[in-house]
């Protein structure tokens, strides 16, 4: 069975997989078909330009791995901004990090994102706009946030394909359309 879902004018049967006793979710894997990214970046633009956002003034689109890479580069190159990705572990050639944790459902236990210090001056004062695939609990956007905070960021935006449950009453994000918690 698979949950049905419209994304540029196209229609997608998302997979519905239980991920605990009493729990599922519609899976919405964008590594999985070129088509399907392309149309999920599309529609994210799409929905930000008629959010009434000015993304004029987005200085920097912020994602985390690694679905998130393909929505921050994408809606970049839109908009013509820079890019920032953080990252779902430490590298080691990442010698100074700022992170944030996160405790989400498709994760076993809390990890954290990283931010690569380096990256700092493309958020520091600036517009930044945060993208990522799904946001359900909140976790990972409040990591993202307390990332940007430390380092001196204006958040501008927050913006989603999917806003799953009760994320989709959200009033302070945009996003593409809603996902059934099952």
């Amino acid at each position: 069975m698979d949950f049905k879902t419209i994304l540029n004018g196209r229609e997608y049967g998302l997979p519905i997989v239980e991920i605990k006793k009493g729990l599922s979710i519609a899976v919405f894997d964008m590594l999985s078909s070129k088509k399907l990214s392309d149309d999920a970046c599309t529609a994210l633009y799409d929905k930000l330009k008629s959010s009434g956002m000015d993304l004029s003034k987005v200085d920097t689109v912020l994602s985390a791995e690694t679905k998130g890479v393909i929505l921050a580069y994408r809606i970049a190159e839109y908009i013509g901004c820079e890019m920032t990705i953080l990252r779902k572990e430490q590298k080691i050639y990442h010698k100074n990090v700022t992170k944030g944790a996160v405790n989400t459902y498709t994760t076993k236990d809390e990890h954290y994102l990283y931010l690569d210090n380096n990256q700092i001056p493309k958020l520091k004062g600036k517009n930044v706009l945060i993208v990522d695939d799904v946001v359900s609990t909140g976790s990972s956007l409040s990591a993202m946030e307390s990332i940007l905070e430390q380092v001196g960021a204006n958040i501008c935006g927050k913006a989603f394909v999917f806003a799953e449950g009760e994320a989709a009453e959200r009033g302070d994000i945009v996003f593409v359309n809603p996902l059934p918690l099952l």
